[in-house]
């Protein structure tokens, strides 16, 4: 019987998948990282899902930061028939790691990535249907830690939906952990 393969972490997969992924240019880049999730055949996580339920379509990507604009599908929604928290929650962490991608470099998150934490605030409703923008910029990024912000606006341009996303940044220059 032929062992199953591994599956690779999708956001560590980007690097090898690519053999010229730190050269390309942002845009290609981020958009990328999003189709390693959404277009892989033998992926369909939780991300995946709200990914491909929203119209998702990146705007802008310059160092530091991205820019989409996505619809909130019926499929994101809760009973009230606004966009679930954790809907909500789950396209931030995605997205601004896409933010987190304009910066990596040899040496640089070039072994993957991984959430450390979420804080997720919700300010008003996204209703079904609704157009928003999402603006996710990177704050601060070390040798080990990245700190991004994300924010949901909604088509009157009124903050909806804001999140602190912390991450541990892994590198290929091979740093043990002090514990």
């Amino acid at each position: 019987m032929s062992k199953k393969p591994e599956p690779m972490n999708p956001h560590k997969a980007i690097f090898k998948n690519y053999g010229n992924f730190l050269e390309l240019p942002l845009k290609e880049r981020v958009t990328a990282l999003e189709r390693s999730i959404t277009d892989d055949p033998n992926f369909f996580g939780f991300d995946t899902y709200a990914l491909k339920h929203c119209s998702l379509k990146l705007l802008e990507a310059t160092p530091n930061r991205t820019k989409w604009s996505l619809t909130i599908g019926r499929e994101l929604c809760n009973k009230g028939g606004n966009l679930h928290g954790g809907a909500a929650a789950t396209l931030l962490d995605n997205l601004t790691s896409t933010a987190l991608v304009t910066i990596a470099k040899e040496g640089f998150m070039d072994e993957g990535h991984v959430s450390r934490t979420i804080t997720t605030s919700y300010l008003r409703p996204v209703p079904m249907g609704a157009k928003v923008i999402v603006d996710c910029e990177v704050h601060g990024a070390g040798r080990n830690t990245a700190n991004i912000l994300g924010k949901v606006y909604n088509e009157e341009g009124k903050l909806c939906v804001t999140c602190v996303h912390d991450k541990a940044v892994f590198s290929s220059k091979g740093r043990d952990a002090k514990l």
